[in-house]
């Protein structure tokens, strides 16, 4: 017998068997795609209602303006897309030549949009729905064609169906081809799926058939329904992801913000899916399997969208379907009211309850998170109402939670066959509090945020708020966490009023308006269903930032993010409340610009938005020696841009698969102007493999010259992958991102290092904000000099600006200095002037901070070493934190022989704030490295000077850094230390 007879009556043999047959069937297009195979319709068993009426809303179009875009900031919908619709939801593919997010390219869902009971679209809250049969990216599945089939016109609405064909192959191997189909029936609240896979290479493969849905961390909260899960997600680990997977009847979504919608996904031919389940990435399929040569699989799969809030919807729909297709019993209807002792709950400014039903653990400890089955979640309405579905004839038991916490001992509830009326569940009520914040006396703020900290600090020991057990670290959490305001423990006004629903507790109150204003704090207390009415005043601080700065912030992100779900209105009602002059709008591989929302808010002369995108490569391709999986290199921030809303992703290129020149040369017919590039977080940790740190992706030694020839990082950094751009050719470094005072420290080591070698690139403070809460916007920002006003502000000039270094970075300190030059003249910071200086130079430093930003000293560094340190503390130190004045010191270094190098020119950089020490270098990386000790956490004493600013801003460590001053001290041209 050959090797080929052998291989087919294996083949053969395996078929014959009952276990392999789902393996090996021949329909649709699992025995190879030969351009012509059909898979056939999705779910049979999946019966449309006999009394649905096929109607004019069971649609199939390309998009071809901006109204085929659901509301909602991730909706993105783009010219050529394809809309399927009905009279329950809205489902928009994109074309083969549309990639986005984890895929390679188009033929994912991209939109997924329920349609409410008036008809209206409630919006759009999915990053989008790939395909893939592995976890790596050379797995995911590579569409090259599309085809459509319009039978909306039939005799019957159990015929009538509209449907989409993609055919392709995986990205890593051509031999195996996929061929998906998305179909829309009428009434249906969701698209059928079916995706056929052919193992077309000579050899066995193993495959996981799945769907990938992004998440991103703070958008969608998935949920499956098995012991010990629910809404808790293993780690992931690309080397141990055998450890995160699992089965499960059905997966679940739900949102933490505006809109409200709900997702679920049922496996029609398999009587459960398998998969992992993470807030970041969920893969949903069937079992892995192995497929020989010439073998093939399909996966049939119903993808649902409802109108939230909450689980319980989603979760109705996927039972009903699963009774339809796997012949489960009937949910039973459960309904009942939420209430406190005083009556009706109070539905105010959100909703402070929430209710998951569980099936009890078994052993000892019902309530046990380890072994219980979760099986839904209910929101109630703001009556206090709520209703869910679970399997018949078994106990439940109902956990109320409130502001994130247990509100009240779980219930037990027995459920038959029958709907149950539960009857009223009762909370504690909850406090209310009334706050007025004025910017005068007598006179209402109009954007302002309000910030409350428990009294006394937390003990360690004491459970936190959270969703479920995710997104920790609120206290209060007056709203989710990464939802719109209240989130966390913050909340923004329009006019100076809030109207709060507040855990019952003794608390610090606190308005604020950024960190050149006052800040006023207050103490309240209160009891289950009191009220406090308080009134605070933050005025602006004169004279706080020099005349012609305006203040920036390049980086930042709302709803359109990947890993964002703030509420557009909320987002700039933040960047108003920071007192922030301009913005960069920086979605993840989005062009965005709140243009809509500035007009709505009619803020357009209070904030300037310049358009642009963060660049951010998820697909892992890029090999590093001594690395065991690939790597993505770094995230970029371009501007300016051009909003396209029927471009895909708004008109950004697709960055995968690029080095960072190459992106660069990609980008540069997209500027408007004079572009700015900017790399973002250097050294910024992975997340799920994916490199969010350049520099720390290639490993970068920042004591190696770039130009030693056996230096990996230098030799990428320094090549052209494209046309014109090298890597390292971009034109700003992110010195701050956000809060850390870690990052702080190691981005300036790899910024020094450059700026030592010659390599002269802006350094910038940015807030990376993706949330009201967990960031901050303007925590760090940017202040711009050179003669800009808001009034006539002019991009290009400002861009310009920013690009030559003439900016101070700062998390609160303002911070001024000159250095006299030869002329007599006094020199700014800049990339672009380098000078000669006085016969006796002088360093001129002034420094101004709010009264409740703590400062202690000056630094001075000279070619990347620290050479004075002046201790400013006296100045400082009497202020008094709820004052309008700003306490404030002009020092004058002497540049002499004890600061400037015998030989060579020098730069300069200045830094104020609190006193730091350089960290040492403990794993030998040549970074230094800060112990957690010595993170910023919260004073145990309300008179400590850092108190109200950890309360405000938490982990901020204040600090002011310029850029360089390039000093030609021979005045033969500058140049660099470490220069060739």
């Amino acid at each position: 017998m050959t090797p080929g007879m052998r291989r087919a009556f294996l083949l053969v043999a395996i078929c014959a068997g009952a276990l392999a047959a789902a393996g090996c069937r021949r329909d649709g297009c699992v025995g190879g795609d030969d351009g012509h195979c059909l898979p056939p319709s999705p779910c049979p068993a999946l019966h449309t209602p006999a009394i649905c009426a096929v109607s004019g809303r069971l649609k199939l179009y390309p998009v071809v303006d901006a109204s085929a875009r659901a509301p909602g900031a991730k909706a993105l919908a783009a010219k050529g897309d394809w809309v399927l619709e009905n009279d329950r939801v809205r489902a928009v593919l994109d074309l083969p030549e549309h990639p986005q997010g984890l895929a390679p390219t188009g033929g994912t869902i991209i939109d997924l949009s329920p349609i409410d009971a008036k008809g209206a679209l409630v919006g759009d809250q999915l990053n989008g729905v790939y395909q893939g049969a592995g976890v790596l990216p050379r797995d995911a599945a590579h569409y090259d064609s599309v085809e459509r089939y319009d039978h909306s016109i039939a005799p019957t609405a159990a015929e009538a169906y509209v449907a989409v064909v993609f055919r392709g192959h995986l990205e890593g191997d051509s031999r195996v081809t996929v061929v998906t189909r998305y179909e829309l029936r009428p009434c249906e609240a969701g698209l059928r799926v079916r995706t056929d896979v052919y193992n077309g290479a000579r050899d066995a493969n193993t495959l996981a058939l799945t769907d990938g849905y992004f998440w991103g961390d703070r958008t969608l909260l998935p949920f499956i329904p098995i012991a010990g899960a629910g809404f808790l997600t293993p780690d992931l680990d690309l080397l141990h992801l055998g450890d995160a997977w699992r089965s499960w009847p059905f997966m679940a979504a739900r949102t933490q913000s505006t809109p409200e919608v709900a997702y679920a996904a049922v496996s029609c031919d398999h009587d459960r899916g398998a998969g992992f389940n993470s807030t970041t990435l969920s893969a949903a399929g069937v079992p892995l399997m192995t497929t020989l040569a010439g073998d093939g699989l399909s996966f049939e799969r119903f993808i649902l969208a409802v109108p939230g809030p909450g689980l319980a919807p989603a979760v109705t729909e996927a039972m009903k379907v699963r009774t339809s297709v796997h012949g489960d019993a009937p949910g039973v209807t459960v309904t009942g009211r939420v209430v406190t002792a005083a009556g009706p709950l109070d539905g105010r400014d959100g909703r402070a309850a929430s209710l998951l039903f569980y099936e009890p653990a078994p052993g000892g400890d019902p309530d046990d998170e380890t072994k219980r089955v979760p099986r839904t979640e209910a929101v109630p309405a703001a009556d206090g109402t709520f209703q869910v579905t679970l399997p018949p004839n078994r106990i439940y038991r109902v956990q109320p939670y409130a502001f994130g916490l247990a509100a009240s001992a779980p219930s037990s509830l027995a459920v038959a066959d029958a709907p149950v009326q539960a009857g009223d569940i009762t909370l504690a009520r909850s406090g209310h509090l009334v706050a007025i914040v004025e910017s005068a006396p007598g006179e209402r703020a109009t954007f302002a945020e309000l910030v409350l900290i428990p009294f006394d600090a937390p003990a360690a020991s004491a459970p936190g708020p959270s969703l479920y057990g995710q997104f920790p670290g609120c206290d209060p959490m007056l709203g989710p966490p990464h939802g719109g305001s209240p989130a966390c423990n913050r909340a923004l006004t329009t006019n100076g009023a809030f109207d709060l629903l507040v855990p019952a507790g003794h608390y610090y109150v606190y308005a604020t308006r950024g960190p050149f204003a006052s800040l006023d704090r207050r103490e309240i207390t209160l009891g289950p269903g009191d009220e406090a009415a308080i009134s605070l005043l933050t005025q602006a601080i004169p004279n706080m930032v020099p005349a012609g700065t305006l203040s920036g912030d390049f980086h930042v992100h709302g709803g359109a993010s990947y890993d964002s779900s703030i509420p557009d209105q909320d987002r700039v009602m933040s960047f108003l409340s920071s007192g922030v002059d301009v913005i960069v709008a920086t979605d993840h591989d989005v062009v965005s610009s709140y243009a809509d929302t500035l007009a709505t808010l009619g803020v357009g002369d209070q904030l300037i938005v310049i358009p642009g995108v963060e660049q951010t490569p998820n697909i892992l391709w890029f090999d590093v020696p001594g690395q065991e999986f690939p790597k993505t290199l770094g995230h970029f921030n371009f501007w300016p841009l051009a909003v396209d809303d029927l471009a895909p992703r708004n008109g950004s290129p697709w960055d995968e698969l690029r080095e960072p020149g190459q992106m660069m040369d990609d980008m540069e017919s997209h500027f408007v102007g004079a572009g700015v590039r900017q790399m973002n977080h250097p050294w910024s940790e992975t997340k799920l493999g994916r490199d969010q740190g350049f520099l720390r992706a290639l490993g970068m030694d920042p004591r190696r010259l770039l130009t030693d020839p056996s230096n990996f990082a230098g030799t990428v950094l320094l090549r052209t992958p494209g046309k014109t751009k090298r890597n390292i050719d971009f034109d700003v470094q992110e010195v701050m991102t956000g809060a850390s005072r870690r990052d702080w420290l190691r981005y300036r080591t790899l910024w020094f290092s450059l700026l030592d070698q010659g390599y002269l690139r802006a350094g910038a403070a940015n807030s990376d904000s993706h949330t009201l809460s967990i960031e901050r916007v303007g925590y760090p920002r940017n202040l711009v000099f050179g003669g800009h006003s808001r009034a006539a502000f002019d991009r290009e000039r400002f861009d310009a600006d920013v690009r030559a270094g003439h900016m101070i970075g700062t998390n609160g300190p303002v911070l001024d200095a000159t250095i006299d030059d030869a002329s007599g003249a006094l020199q700014r910071p800049s990339l672009t002037a380098p000078f000669v200086p006085g016969k006796a130079p002088v360093l001129t430093v002034a420094v101004t901070a709010a009264p409740w930003i703590p400062v202690t000293e000056i630094r001075v560094f000279v070619n990347g070493a620290l050479a004075k340190t002046v201790d400013v503390s006296s100045s400082f130190a009497s202020a008094k934190h709820f004052d309008a004045v700003a306490p404030s010191v002009r020092v004058a270094v002497p540049l002499d022989a004890t600061i400037l190098p015998e030989r060579g020119d020098a730069w300069i950089v200045v830094e104020a704030g609190l006193h730091q020490d350089l960290p040492p270098d403990t794993d030998g990386d040549g970074l230094p490295d800060l112990a957690d000790a010595d993170l910023p956490t919260r004073p145990a004493s309300a008179t400590d000077s850092r108190f109200d600013l950890e309360a405000v801003a938490p982990g901020v460590w204040p600090t002011a850094f310029t850029n360089p001053f390039l000093l030609d001290l021979d005045g033969g041209g500058w140049k660099a230390p470490l220069s060739p």
